[in-house]
């Protein structure tokens, strides 16, 4: 299992082969859509900019779920829309392209491209098959089970990009590239990368949208959750989320496969080499600081960042064919829907999405709440960073389940989870960096997607009503402040400062 990864050939030879022809009519398609939505009378509390924004909005999405033109092309399009149709100021358009968190997002895809130059991942594919076995549901739910766990304390997009470059020399070996995707690549591409995502709410280090939730309710309530009362009633839920996605994904994708081949499991490999001595070392010390950032006060992105350096200060690769076999596509489209997310945000896009929801959910059902709660947040998830959607989110929430009579603080605490289930591909690091593999096609993704969403957020609203009684999440919280600018009649988005973390 030492063949070497190029995941930059990978993606390439993963693209779908489109017909100009093809390719014209989803163009049209996706215009007329945008022209259709443009046309219809401007909401007053939407706004000109705002209406302008979700017309917009309707022709990225069916460009990139189409793949009429290339995704990073049409990354590209929609900073470049943003300004022309005045929606955006250009500085407010490209620098969500810099954030520090598409920044940290890069170093993690170099970080993968190095060890694909090693023997590394190969290894760590050889203990995992001796622990998961060669069965293949076994394997699978192993590393699925696995990934959930082990994002809780690092970090699902770095957890992501280990598995997967641990996945690719057995695909390899098995003569399994991206233009020979079957059930049983899909299969793991999805699997691990959502898996991942699962584990990113469940602490405090697993993701920047867990302390930033626990912030915000915080400052919305008065109630505030330290580290370990936050694990308490978020770990448990998300490895039964790991569950229900393992579920998802094998009812969508079973593979076809039952049994891996013998050889991958015999085949020896030599003595690690000097610089995948030192390469180990320096990841082993990179993952200490990324645990550690909470004291350190050091942004995770300076650590990738100097990760990098170091590796190349000590020559552990080599920087041309880092270059060379970096996959662009995915850290475009990420950047663009960070801009994205952005928009919806200054146009008021998002909080005019929010308020429609309202009428929905007063007077129902707690469970119905929640349900509706989680809902709305994979959608305005998929368009924006999950930290970013946590800051728009929980200040709307927290309103909903008041007006509809609804505990406050497990709809709060339901939004961190709930934002693992992205519609798109763009929606979190995890999955936008298995897309950049080109194993799998966005609609491929999109049906994965869409049924996980819904068999997770039926295993979320009976997690929250068993788990979060049982282990005494408060109800009613008799110090709980009034929200800002909350009545019964209307609601007025909560003031609050921007969250801006993975």
């Amino acid at each position: 299992m030492s063949t070497e990864i190029n995941v930059a050939k990978l993606e390439e030879e993963g693209g779908a082969d489109k017909s100009q022809s093809k390719a014209f009519k989803w163009i049209a398609i996706s215009i007329a859509v945008g022209l259709l939505i443009w046309i219809l009378p401007t909401p007053e509390a939407l706004g000109v900019r705002g209406h302008a924004f979700l017309a917009l909005l309707a022709v990225i999405v069916i460009l990139w779920t189409s793949e009429a033109i290339p995704i990073g092309v049409t990354s590209i399009l929609a900073g470049c829309a943003m300004i022309v149709f005045n929606i955006q100021s250009s500085k407010a358009a490209w620098a969500p392209y810099a954030n520090r968190t598409v920044v940290f997002v890069f170093f993690i895809i170099m970080l993968g491209v190095m060890l694909g130059q090693t023997t590394l991942p190969s290894r760590i594919m050889g203990y995992i098959l001796k622990v998961g076995g060669t069965n293949v549901k076994r394997l699978s739910f192993t590393l699925c089970m696995g990934a959930t766990f082990m994002a809780a304390w690092t970090h699902d997009a770095t957890i992501t990009i280990i598995l997967l470059y641990a996945m690719m020399p057995m695909f390899l070996k098995m003569g399994l590239t991206p233009d020979k995707s079957n059930s049983f690549t899909k299969h793991f591409m999805f699997m691990i990368p959502l898996g991942a995502a699962c584990g990113g709410g469940a602490t405090f280090l697993g993701s920047g949208r867990s302390p930033a939730s626990a912030e915000l309710l915080g400052q919305i309530t008065g109630y505030h959750i330290g580290f370990m009362e936050y694990m308490l009633y978020q770990f448990v839920p998300s490895l039964f989320l790991g569950v229900a996605t393992w579920l998802a994904v094998w009812i969508i994708y079973p593979p076809k496969i039952k049994e891996l081949p013998a050889e991958l499991v015999v085949e020896k490999l030599p003595a690690m080499t000097k610089n995948e001595k030192t390469l180990a070392w320096i990841l082993a010390v990179t993952f200490g600081l990324w645990f550690l950032t909470d004291l350190t006060k050091i942004h995770v992105s300076a650590i990738g960042g100097l990760f990098i350096v170091v590796c190349m200060a000590f020559k552990v690769v080599d920087w041309k064919r880092c270059l060379d076999e970096y996959p662009w596509n995915p850290i475009m489209v990420f950047g663009a829907g960070f801009s994205l997310g952005v928009a919806m945000l200054d146009t008021g896009a998002g909080k005019w999405l929010a308020t429609q929801i309202f009428p929905l959910f007063t007077d129902s059902p707690w469970p119905v709440v929640a349900a509706g709660a989680s809902w709305l947040s994979a959608v305005i998830t998929s368009f924006m960073a999950n930290a970013a959607a946590t800051a728009l989110l929980v200040p709307v929430v927290v309103p909903m389940a008041d007006m509809a009579g609804t505990p406050v603080a497990p709809i709060a605490m339901s939004v961190p989870l709930a934002t693992t289930f992205v519609l798109l591909v763009i929606g979190c690091p995890p999955t936008l960096i298995a897309y950049g593999f080109g194993y799998f096609t966005q609609w491929e993704a999109f049906k994965v997607l869409m049924f996980r969403s819904f068999l997770g957020i039926l295993v979320l609203a009976f997690c929250m009503a068993i788990w979060y009684p049982l282990v005494g999440m408060p109800g009613n919280i008799d110090n709980m402040k009034t929200p800002a600018k909350l009545t019964m009649s209307g609601y007025e988005l909560i003031e609050t400062q921007p969250v801006n973390a993975e």
